[in-house]
């Protein structure tokens, strides 16, 4: 029965070969599979189409071959009359369409892939002036997701601006986020992101770093300053306090050195009585 088959193929491939017009022929051969959701209420079509012409085609849902035309019928009745046709078509419809949709769903609509969050500083700016954050949501699957900004654990609604989902060409996602703001020192903000391939809501916090170590350099700065003004003023004082009263070694040295200071007014009296006395005496002798 095969060969009787086979041989009735090259048959009509050699007619249709030996008989070509000037256009020739196109004959197509077109396998279908349509489900929803539930890949349980699969349909199979096998679609036979001679020169844009639909002739015959196999539906799963009544189990045989339906002809269009005069050609087709009688097309579709030989199909019908092949055990091993219909038997094929019967298995292809778990062997073929729901064997690759599982297959598809596995690799493509079922997997989850998780997001890489990073949370930046677009417009530089320091603590009390107004900037702006990026949130970035990069490759993601499925499509949907939640993007949200926090403000010390409080959602921001306002100021918020968003991106619409990208394709990025290899069956992921990425979506970017806006917040625009006034740092304030000591404050958090965060990028929450939630996701089907997350058990929970993802938290990033943004890291103000660079804003800390500006801060802190710029205080470092004014303390520096301060430092050095205070040091230099006390310099300053205890020069000035010295040469006002002059207490130094040197100056004591000088001070007690007979060829610099006059005697003292109480050890000139002391000698002028001592001369007296002695005066007195010579004068009683005599």
């Amino acid at each position: 029965m095969m060969g009787l088959y086979l041989l009735y193929k090259l048959t009509v491939c050699a007619v249709l070969l030996c008989t070509t017009p000037a256009g020739g022929y196109v004959y197509q051969m077109i396998y279908d599979c349509e489900y929803g959701e539930n890949i349980t209420d699969m349909v199979f079509f096998v679609k036979n189409i001679f020169n844009q012409e639909l002739m015959t085609m196999y539906d799963s849902r009544v189990g045989k071959y339906v002809g269009f035309g005069e050609m087709g019928l009688r097309n579709a009745a030989h199909y019908n009359s092949q055990g091993w046709k219909m038997l094929l078509r019967k298995n292809q419809v778990e062997t073929l369409c729901r064997y690759n949709a599982r297959l598809f769903r596995r690799s493509t609509l079922d997997r989850k892939v998780r997001p890489i969050v990073k949370v930046q500083q677009t417009k530089p700016a320091g603590y009390g002036e107004q900037s702006m954050l990026e949130c970035s949501v990069l490759g993601f699957f499925p499509q949907e997701v939640r993007v949200s900004w926090l403000r010390d654990g409080a959602e921001v609604s306002t100021d918020v601006l968003s991106t619409d989902v990208l394709a990025n060409g290899d069956w992921t996602f990425q979506l970017h986020s806006y917040l625009e703001l006034t740092p304030r020192r000591g404050e958090r903000v965060s990028c929450r992101v939630d996701h089907s391939s997350l058990k929970e809501g993802l938290e990033v916090d943004w890291d103000a770093f660079e804003l800390e170590a500006k801060y802190l350099k710029k205080t470092m700065g004014i303390i520096s300053f301060f430092i050095g003004f205070t040091a230099a003023a006390g310099g300053a004082a205890y020069y000035w306090w010295k040469r006002r009263f002059d207490f130094s070694p040197l100056s004591r040295h000088e001070q007690a050195s007979p060829g610099h200071l006059s005697e003292s007014p109480k050890l000139h009296e002391g000698r002028e009585a001592l001369l007296s006395f002695s005066q007195d005496k010579d004068t009683v002798k005599t």
